[in-house]
């Protein structure tokens, strides 16, 4: 019967919520993860169009603040390499990695 198996796409199904929850949320992750790549590639668009090393760093920010935590949390999220607080202080140093380097270019004299 169809109205006896639980909702779920493709064969996914969601652990602790509803499945059109889960798909959702992977959707918006995914759209944020593209945008911040297309991001990033405008500001080394712009270094490459200027030659400007601010654009550049700002470019380098950007990734580590946006999209390589992103990359980090679905490829970290997906093996058992490491643990939970390992991924939240690996993401978390490439965070702060970013924003120094944002820092640096706003703040540069």
């Amino acid at each position: 019967m169809i109205g006896t198996r639980p909702l779920s796409a493709g064969g996914i199904s969601a652990t602790g919520g509803s499945t059109a929850f889960a798909l959702f949320a992977v959707l918006l992750f995914g759209v944020a993860l593209v945008l911040s790549v297309v991001v990033t590639y405008y500001f080394v668009r712009g270094y490459r169009r200027t030659g400007r090393r601010p654009m550049l760093l700002l470019a380098v920010g950007l990734f580590l603040l946006a999209a390589a935590p992103m990359f980090v949390r679905l490829v970290l999220g997906n093996v058992a390499v490491t643990t939970a607080d390992g991924r939240r202080l690996t993401v978390a140093v490439i965070e702060l990695c970013g924003l120094l380097t944002v820092r640096y270019v706003v703040f540069d004299p």
